[in-house]
């Protein structure tokens, strides 16, 4: 059944008549770099963002947002939100790690990372494996707010606040949302939302209508990002560490094209791929991003997002078995399961 773009709620459609009274939504919204760059040092009072590897793929982006993205006033409103708060959790980290650089001496030994195409049941069984007292998964709020998560408990509360209005929020974007992909603040979530700190990250290409930025993404080393997603580990589990002899349960599909740079910052890391039929990953994956980038964008390309996500997933799962298959990649770190399997 091929995508619709699900009706507009009235309050998004009024909010949206604001740019259009104006001439247009950035009129009104800025996401102009120089702008981000000085609200986000004003925020903080901190200037040090950390080693620049992020900038190049800041500026990308924001290009794409500008010319491709057709953003709505909400999108903008939304944009804004999402970007100056990933340089506000640069900021606060820089520094936390400056007070503290033994924060980044922890180990990190023997994470379980969950991927799979999308919509093949990688969520079920992150949530699953977080039911077992052993592992320690990252929640929705500590990813979103990394650096407030060695702050004293009105800091940590205010974050942890903050992570359950976001998807709720989403959800009144678009009422659709909630019952393709339920979460909150409390819940474990993807490791895409860390690395959107190095604003090199599916969530960025996956949620807005970019294709210059995708393009960049895939082309991209993503060694920084990796680097820059264990170091968030390291702080959240100073915050709170996995139990004695437990370990981190991560998840995400985007890892299944990043496997060689996983195991290269991760080589000790072990890996449980999902497998469920293309047939049915590839509309279900077409309607969720569909949906989610109606929320920002006014003008989504479902026809061409099809194509696209069957020919990247047909390419990524080739690569895969090829790599494990001539000893590129360790087969006895993988552990394979059905979505059958999983269900029964």
């Amino acid at each position: 059944m091929p995508w619709v773009r699900p009706p507009v709620p009235e309050w998004v459609a009024r909010l949206d008549a604001h740019g259009d009274a104006v001439g247009g939504a950035r009129h009104l919204v800025s996401i102009a770099p120089d702008d981000l760059l000085a609200t986000s040092r004003a925020g903080t009072g901190l200037d040090d963002f950390g080693v620049d590897s992020w900038r190049p793929h800041f500026d990308v982006l924001l290009a794409a947002l500008e010319d491709e993205a057709e953003l709505t006033t909400t999108g903008r409103l939304v944009a804004r939100t999402e970007l100056l708060r990933a340089l506000r959790q640069r900021l606060l980290l820089t520094e936390a790690w400056r007070a503290d650089p033994t924060i980044l001496d922890a180990d990190v030994p023997e994470p379980v990372f969950v991927v799979g195409t999308g919509r093949s049941g990688t969520s079920l069984l992150h949530e699953l494996l977080a039911l077992d007292p052993a592992n320690r998964v990252p929640r929705t709020w500590e990813l979103l707010h990394p650096g407030e998560t060695l702050g004293p408990p009105d800091t940590v509360a205010a974050a942890r606040a903050a992570g359950h209005r976001v998807h709720a929020f989403w959800a009144d974007l678009a009422p659709a949302y909630a019952t393709m992909h339920h979460n909150h603040g409390d819940e474990p979530n993807e490791c895409i939302f860390a690395t959107m700190l190095e604003f090199l990250s599916d969530q960025w290409g996956g949620t807005y209508e970019v294709p210059s930025y995708s393009a960049h993404l895939v082309a991209a080393d993503q060694t920084d990002a990796y680097r820059y997603h264990r170091r968030v580990l390291q702080t959240l589990q100073r915050a709170e560490p996995p139990p004695a002899g437990g370990r981190w349960v991560l998840k995400a599909p985007s890892h299944l094209s990043q496997l060689r740079t996983l195991f290269a910052v991760y080589p000790d890391a072990r890996v449980v791929q999902l497998h469920r039929d293309p047939l049915r990953t590839v509309p279900s994956t077409v309607s969720l991003m569909g949906t989610i980038r109606s929320m920002r964008c006014a003008r989504v390309d479902v026809d061409g997002l099809a194509p696209l996500i069957s020919l990247g997933y047909s390419l990524m799962l080739d690569d895969t078995v090829d790599a494990r298959d001539a000893g590129e990649l360790p087969d006895d770190r993988f552990v394979d399961v059905r979505y059958a399997d999983l269900l029964a």
